[in-house]
């Protein structure tokens, strides 16, 4: 069976994709990969000139998959309509797909829950055989006496049984300045984002994580890794095959969850037989002083640290187990290290919030260890997502532009004027964003934001709200030019430019 296998992520190193890519080649079947990267800038749409080019690449497909984000989502949508003249089956898969069935069944014959490895094998060998397929777990199909709607199989629980991820850039395309190419190796720009493992030890209710542990009874929030040899051994291959990959990115949602024995065996072999700069996600309870002096010696220059919300918000609104002293502990530990560029992730514009939560945020971020890059990221309530259910029975959601699911991250006032809440506290935390040193938070002086939080000031902002949205202002536009013209320039840079550039922007 020919398989087209797309991805409108925004990354060319989707690697749900390439692992089902080499997982169903390994069976016998043919398959295309197409990564279509358009724009960080969700709201921009393909040409009709790209959608023409897909259609004649999986013209000769016998099945059509694509695999999507929440974010990505209105691209895939674009996609599946426009390949439906083909009249091939086409499956929808990925994380949005897993947790908003019912919206993606309407587009898609097939939509794939959960892992999709077993279930699109048993599809296509059906499929050529012109067996039934409407039993197959994982699978909703739409037939003609409505939609089937198959329970979860077992998950995968030795992953080192699956072959590696398919870089062989066999039949791989990619767009490219509104053009669907061969796949070159100049596409990875230097990097290679990867997963070690499947799973994530929290179950956040703004993320797709809660879901699969819902689908799966509990059993998803148990982490399921590779071994360190396995790992290694992949990344050796990438190594050897593409000679200008110069950084390893490691996506797990949080690689510092690994045991001591297990990051101790990794880091030895990584040191000894990659010796290439590493980046990775840690999460703030299992961070451990010997965990990090091992990730560094390794070579690990960055590491990105999630606090997401205030005790009170993580607690009662995300579910997320974890304290603000859990976060100093870690941070502590991590500004030992001068060498290791830390960036901090968190959460904000939160209608759930109240101007102390936003105001104790700050002032745990000013208690933090300096020097650290303040990532600051505007909260989106995904469809299907256990928070997007929650706002929308509680009427903060009313339509689905209330979920500012067609917003991105960093439309930082379009999200304030959206929530219509905390609108001044909202905007000051946006603007910390960024390199934090002793005296700043990005753009923001220390002692400004002092002044800025003093009582009779946010009382008269949170009131008056013209200086705010006037301020808001100024600040899309910089928001802007950042995302539309900064931003793709740096990423039409060489790797040898971004690794001097992120070395100045994360280290000052």
């Amino acid at each position: 069976m020919k398989l087209s296998l797309i991805s409108v992520s925004t990354t060319p190193s989707d690697q749900g994709v390439r692992s089902l890519s080499s997982y169903l080649k390994s069976k016998g079947h043919e398959v295309r990969l197409i990564f279509l990267p358009e724009s960080e800038n969700y709201k921009i749409m393909y040409s009709e000139k790209v959608l023409r080019q897909l259609k004649n690449l999986c013209r000769n497909s016998d099945i059509i998959g694509i695999s999507s984000m929440a974010s990505t989502s209105k691209r895939a949508s674009q996609v599946i309509k426009s390949l439906r003249v083909l009249q091939k089956p086409i499956v929808y898969g990925g994380v949005h797909a897993t947790i908003s069935p019912e919206l993606c069944i309407k587009e898609a014959d097939i939509v794939c829950i959960g892992e999709g490895e077993g279930a699109l094998q048993e599809l296509m060998n059906d499929l050529q055989k012109k067996k039934p397929i409407n039993k197959i777990k994982n699978l909703w199909i739409n037939t003609k006496n409505g939609v089937a709607k198959n329970t979860p199989r077992p998950l995968i629980k030795n992953l080192d049984k699956l072959p590696y991820p398919d870089y062989s850039l066999d039949e791989h395309y990619i767009l490219e300045k509104g053009k669907i190419i061969p796949f070159e190796e100049r596409h990875l720009n230097g990097y290679i984002f990867f997963l070690t493992g499947r799973g994530c030890p929290y179950c956040c209710t703004y993320c797709s994580n809660h879901f699969f542990n819902n689908l799966y009874h509990g059993k998803w929030a148990h982490v399921r890794w590779n071994s360190p040899e396995y790992i290694i051994e992949g990344i050796i291959l990438l190594k050897n095959k593409y000679r200008s990959l110069k950084i390893f990115d490691i996506r797990d949602d949080t690689f510092s969850m690994r045991s001591l024995e297990q990051i101790k065996k990794f880091c030895e072999l990584y040191k000894k037989k990659i010796n290439l700069r590493m980046k990775c996600l840690g999460d703030v309870k299992t961070i451990t002083d010997e965990k990090i002096k091992l990730l560094i010696d390794a070579g690990c220059t960055d590491i990105i640290i999630g606090i997401q919300g205030t005790e009170r918000i993580n607690s009662e609104i995300y579910k997320r187990n974890q304290k603000d002293e859990d976060v100093i502990r870690a941070a502590r530990i991590l500004n030992k290290y001068k060498q290791l560029a830390v960036m901090y992730d968190i959460i904000t514009c939160n209608p759930y919030e109240k101007p102390q939560d936003i105001i104790n945020m700050i002032r745990l971020l000013q208690k933090i260890p300096k020097p650290y890059f303040l990532s600051v990221n505007n909260l989106v309530f995904f469809t299907g997502s256990e928070l997007y259910k929650k706002a929308k029975a509680e009427g903060i959601i009313k339509t689905e532009k209330d979920s500012a699911s067609n917003l991105n991250y960093w439309d930082r006032f379009k999200h304030i004027k959206l929530k219509k809440k905390n609108e001044y506290l909202n905007l000051i935390l946006n603007l910390m964003r960024g390199v934090v040193t002793k005296n700043r938070f990005g753009l923001m002086p220390n002692f400004l934001i002092n002044i800025l939080l003093n009582e009779s000031m946010i009382r008269f902002n949170l009131k008056f709200k013209l200086p705010t949205y006037a301020v808001g202002c100024i600040v899309g536009v910089m928001d802007s030019f950042r995302e539309n013209i900064a931003k793709p320039i740096y990423h039409s840079m060489p790797i040898d430019f971004k690794v001097w550039y992120d070395k100045i922007r994360y280290r000052v």
